[in-house]
């Protein structure tokens, strides 16, 4: 996720906590499974900015999302959510009905995995 992107409201960069929030949130005991698949890390920027804060789910394999206008606070039960559900998908594909709901407004891009179609087969 992005560290250098600046909540719209407050003015405060929320990344870096937005992150450690998450990393305890997948290492709890009913999340182990998934936690174990993944690695939240913070970048220094997205190309997000005009919809701050954002954060990208990105798997060998998988298609890639990037999510927008994220709200560090009310968003995080939603971002474990979509581990879970991203953990699952063996190509990472997925509809907008099937994110978690405070997410599905947020999604600015899907992207393919390399040699995969827009559909997510090969």
């Amino acid at each position: 996720m992005c560290t250098l992107c600046r909540d719209v409201p407050t003015g405060i960069r929320s990344g870096e906590g937005l992150c450690t929030e998450l990393r305890s949130r997948l290492s709890a005991d009913h999340e182990a499974d998934v936690a174990h698949g993944f690695t939240v890390e913070g970048v220094a920027c997205m190309a997000g900015c005009a919809r701050p804060l954002a954060v990208a789910f990105q798997a060998p394999g998988k298609a890639a999302y990037l999510f927008g206008s994220i709200d560090a606070q009310a968003d995080a039960t939603d971002l474990v959510r979509f581990a879970r559900l991203y953990a699952s998908l063996a190509n990472g594909w997925c509809n907008s009905g099937q994110r978690p709901p405070r997410l599905a407004g947020k999604t600015l891009a899907r992207i393919p995995a390399p040699g995969k179609s827009a559909d997510g087969s090969q």
